[in-house]
Formats: structure tokens, C-alpha cells, sequence
């Protein structure tokens, strides 16, 4: 295993959309001088990212890809994740170099769990990593090298970690000067549940409802203006992504629901009994709420 994340002069980012091609660029801005292989599929995509300046060479060959790296961040959708970390680990045997693992993934204990039943491979180390950064554009074409700026990082570290593996996951997060903290897998998924999974499906349905409001003369969408599209804005993100995110958490982001309902079932009754100071406590609440972030 590397001392410190300064030994660490081969990155390979697999993957390279809006999260991986931000990194790269992330990297290099801070002053990383080893080089970054974009591995991925379409050469078209690892072109742009070639063109953009954050990868320095790229390849659509695994095992290319693969063979010299020191740190592999896996950026594919969640649902591929454990298959790529275990094509990693067939290439890279046990008497490989030391490698060390991250994903981005937005869902951490099904991820983590199956690559730990799994890895066994000397010098082979995964740890999980989720920046919390981002827009409904899924594209290396939106990349920004200020993309983790200030942003928070959740690293998922379990029993079965490696110490020196989970300090050089946390150094690189915080070279691109994101807020990094550890929380287990199940915290991460209960808590990235509330924070973003639920409000992606609100976003989602709330535009697919009023998209069913509408008449012979007009739809409502006709009307919708700055507030529907801020709050609608990340309905736009990759429908597979999301379908694999919520397929991979519906452990957490059930509950979630079953309290969106509630709540919404609650005000209904206060709209049904015309309560107007419960309703005005209602969004005060609300706006204290939603003013701390802001802070």
C-alpha cells in the first residue's frame, strides 16, 4: 500500500462523465502531475474528455486501461459497479502492484457488500466514495474543474478496511478540496435517501403530474415558469442512472416515501379543514428549515 496519495502517479477514471471528467479536471487544476487514462466504451466520449484536458490518454481496452494504474474511480452507473471492480481484480492478481479502488456511486451498501464478498486479492483495496456534486447534465461536455469545490464527500468505510487504504480515499477527495466524511454504508444510503434520492423522485412525479393537468385550450406546462422549473430541474437527469440508484436503494427510499405521503396527507386535511395557522406553521417550518441552508 502507497505511503501518502504523493506516491499515487497513475489514476485511471472509468467512466468518464460529468462526475469522472470533473475529477480529472479537478485533479490537474490542484496540481496532480501523474497522469489520468480515461477508460470507457464510446470513443467519442473519451474524446471530448481527451479534448476538454481532463484525461491525458485514453482507451476503450480494459486491460489497458487497467495494467498500470495506481488508483481506479470507478464512474459508472451503480448497478455495474461490483462487475467492474470484479474485472479489475481478474486482471490485477495477486502478485500485481498495490491498487486502490473508490467509486462516486449515490448507493453505497449493496455496492460495498458485494465487492467485500468478493475482493480477496493481495494489495487490492476498495473503498466507497460518494461526492456530493453534480447537475441533471450527465455529459463529460459539463465537466468543471470546480465542480467539488466546497462540496461534501461521504467515504463509506466498513470493519473489513484497510486503515492506509480509507486515508488515501480521503486524501483524494480532499486535493479536489471537497468536505469529506466517513459514515458507514447503511448510514449513507438512509441518509443520501432523504437528501437526494427522495427529492429526485418528487421532482419526477411532481412533473409528470402536472403534465397531466391540462385542457382543450392550454396544459398547465404551458405556464410553468421559473419556480416549477428550479424545483423540477433534476427530473432531467439520466433515466438510467436514476432507475438504477432507486432499484439499488428501495431499502431506504421506501420509508422515505411512506413519510412523503404523510406529510402531504397531513396538509391536505389542514387545506380540507381551512387551517390557516397550522397551514402558515406548516411553511414557516419549512422556511426555517430550508433558510439553514443557505447559512
Amino acid at each position: 500500500m502507497f505511503a501518502d496519495f504523493s506516491q499515487i502517479r497513475n489514476i485511471t477514471i472509468l467512466g468518464v462523465g460529468l462526475i469522472g471528467g470533473s475529477l480529472g479536471l479537478a485533479l490537474k487544476a490542484k496540481g496532480f502531475s501523474g497522469e489520468i487514462t480515461g477508460l470507457g466504451r464510446r470513443m467519442q466520449t473519451l474524446d471530448i474528455a481527451l479534448e476538454r484536458g481532463a484525461v491525458d490518454k485514453t482507451t476503450t481496452d480494459f486491460c489497458t486501461g487497467i495494467y498500470d494504474a495506481d488508483l481506479v474511480v470507478v464512474g459508472t452507473p451503480v448497478d455495474l459497479i461490483p462487475g467492474m471492480v470484479q474485472r479489475i481484480a481478474e486482471i490485477r492478481t495477486s502478485d500485481s502492484a498495490p491498487l486502490l479502488i473508490t467509486d462516486v456511486g449515490s448507493i453505497k451498501a449493496q455496492i460495498v457488500e458485494e465487492i467485500e464478498n468478493f475482493l480477496a486479492v493481495p494489495n487490492l483495496h476498495f473503498v466507497g466514495s460518494h461526492p456530493m456534486a453534480g447537475s441533471e447534465k450527465a455529459s463529460v461536455a459539463a465537466a468543471r474543474p470546480d465542480l467539488f469545490d466546497g462540496a461534501k464527500c461521504i467515504v463509506t468505510p466498513t470493519g473489513h478496511t484497510h486503515p492506509q487504504a480509507l486515508k488515501l480515499v480521503t486524501d483524494l477527495w480532499q486535493f479536489v478540496d471537497t468536505q469529506v466524511y466517513h459514515l458507514s454504508p447503511t448510514e449513507h444510503d438512509l441518509l443520501i435517501a432523504g437528501a437526494s434520492h427522495l427529492p429526485h423522485l418528487i421532482a419526477s412525479i411532481l412533473t409528470q403530474t402536472v403534465g397531466e393537468i391540462g385542457n382543450d385550450k392550454a396544459q398547465a406546462l404551458d405556464f410553468a415558469a421559473t419556480g416549477f422549473r428550479d424545483t423540477t430541474r433534476i427530473a432531467a437527469g439520466s433515466p438510467e442512472i436514476w432507475r438504477a440508484i432507486f432499484t439499488q436503494n428501495t431499502h431506504s427510499l421506501l420509508p422515505m416515501i411512506d413519510l412523503m405521503i404523510k406529510n402531504l396527507a397531513e396538509f391536505k386535511t389542514l387545506l380540507e379543514n381551512r387551517d390557516d395557522a397550522k397551514i402558515e406553521h406548516v411553511l414557516a417550518h419549512a422556511k426555517r428549515l430550508r433558510d439553514t441552508l443557505e447559512s
